[in-house]
């Protein structure tokens, strides 16, 4: 679930500088002039347009062919006419803008190219094709600790050149971790810079709440001010979930979270026996990420240094069987909720465009797959999983307690979502 809670800024909106522009043809550049549009609404005619990857409250992502260098990148394509008369969004979009210009490492996403029309904003990145970090370790025969710390060390690395520059990424989460290719050798990249800011000093602090519950720190729910340390609990929150195959934090509510993670000697249970088989090393990584109080909790450095990272004595336990059916559960739920989500916000940007002057549909596109019918099969998937698990005898086949709360938890939100989802339907006929 994300949130925000912003105040309107208190300085005016600082827009970056124009991008450069493609050589393009001279009665191009004169038509631009002549119907009003910007000068580097030129680059897009470099660009050809395909499948839409996502979409969110004020636009949509796609995939794009570039035609000068013949590669594949992606594009978030931002509507003015929904950024009208929102300060906050329009200065994190110039936020995000200015922040990926300055970024150059291999655990992150590449910025390429913006451009802008009379009606919308181009954000053009590297594209990452070979998929989300979760669905990947699905995908694998066998999953080790040694795996775990690569990642994770990938992770680190990059959050260490972002909190080198004072940037904070503020949504590290296992959906903005991708992979860059389908090899097996593939590096990981962070995404999603949409809530990022770049800090003044060490010492600055951030004083609007932002994230994704379930991944952001304690402090950031407070009035007291989050900056850097935010991005290591969130580490560690990733860290735990790869080695057990479930979240270590239940609550849905900011005073239930605070409460769980500080009402016991430390803010995470390692249940049996889905730990039995995890080392101690890596159980103590955790615990140091996940250290309540940010002045105590360590750097991306210090946690690249510890022995948990460092040794290469690993245990040799395939911890992908334990993990599998909590991966799936998650991603089933995940599946049907973000069909829905993405249908239902393309159709409201579809309105919001209606009136637009200059090639709407190629730059919104609805998918044409049915999203109801996927979410009632993801769903219905789910439901028929839970009961399985509640007939089966077999001790060994059956979750911890807390696991099957956890799975109860999400079909019946799940349920309760493809009902609202009806509801919307019905409701524009």
């Amino acid at each position: 679930m994300m949130f925000k809670k912003d105040d309107p800024p208190e300085i005016r909106t600082v827009k970056p500088e124009e991008p450069d522009t493609v050589n393009g043809h001279k009665l191009a550049k004169l038509f631009n002039k002549v119907t009003g549009q910007p000068s580097s609404y030129i680059n897009k005619s470099d660009y050809i347009f395909g499948k839409t990857l996502g979409a969110g409250t004020f636009g949509v992502v796609r995939q794009a062919r570039c035609i000068s260098t013949g590669e594949n990148v992606a594009v978030k394509i931002l509507l003015k006419k929904a950024l009208k008369g929102q300060s906050v969004q329009m200065q994190m979009l110039y936020d995000e803008l200015s922040i990926l210009q300055q970024l150059n490492h291999p655990n992150i996403v590449r910025f390429k190219d913006w451009f802008e029309s009379k009606d919308k904003f181009y954000i053009v990145t590297q594209l990452a094709t070979g998929g989300e970090l979760f669905d990947r370790i699905l995908q694998k025969g066998k999953f080790y600790e040694v795996d775990a710390v690569s990642i994770v060390k990938q992770i680190l690395q990059g959050v260490q050149y972002l909190h080198k520059k004072n940037i904070v990424h503020r949504d590290l989460k296992p959906e903005n971790i991708l992979y860059l290719d389908k090899s097996d050798g593939s590096p990981l990249v962070i995404g999603d810079f949409g809530i990022a800011k770049e800090l003044k000093n060490d010492e600055d602090l951030i004083h609007k709440a932002a994230g994704s519950m379930g991944y952001v720190a304690p402090e950031v729910l407070t009035s007291s001010g989050h900056g850097k340390p935010c991005d290591i609990w969130s580490i560690g929150v990733i860290t735990y979930t790869l080695l057990c195959g479930y979240s270590p934090f239940l609550a849905e509510s900011a005073d239930g979270f605070i409460e769980e993670c500080t009402s016991g000697q430390y803010p995470v249970v390692f249940h049996k026996p889905y730990w039995s088989n995890v080392s101690k090393t890596a159980k103590e990584f955790i615990l140091w990420a996940l250290t309540v109080s940010p002045r105590r909790r360590p750097t991306a450095t210090d946690l690249l240094n510890d022995i948990w990272i460092t040794s290469t004595d690993k245990t040799t336990t395939d911890l992908l069987p334990a993990i599998r059916k909590g991966f799936d559960a998650r991603k089933k739920f995940r599946d049907a909720i973000e069909i829905v989500k993405l249908n239902n916000r393309i159709k409201k940007l579809k309105v919001l465009y209606e009136g637009q002057d200059e090639d709407s549909d190629t730059d919104i596109e609805e998918n044409s797959t049915d999203s109801l019918s996927k979410a009632d099969s993801s769903v219905d998937s789910l439901q028929s999983s839970m009961k399985s698990l509640s007939v089966k005898g077999n001790h060994n086949e059956l979750k911890s307690s807390l696991t099957q709360n956890a799975f109860a938890q999400l079909v019946l939100t799940a349920s309760k979502n493809k009902e609202k989802v009806k509801s919307f339907q019905e409701s524009e006929k």
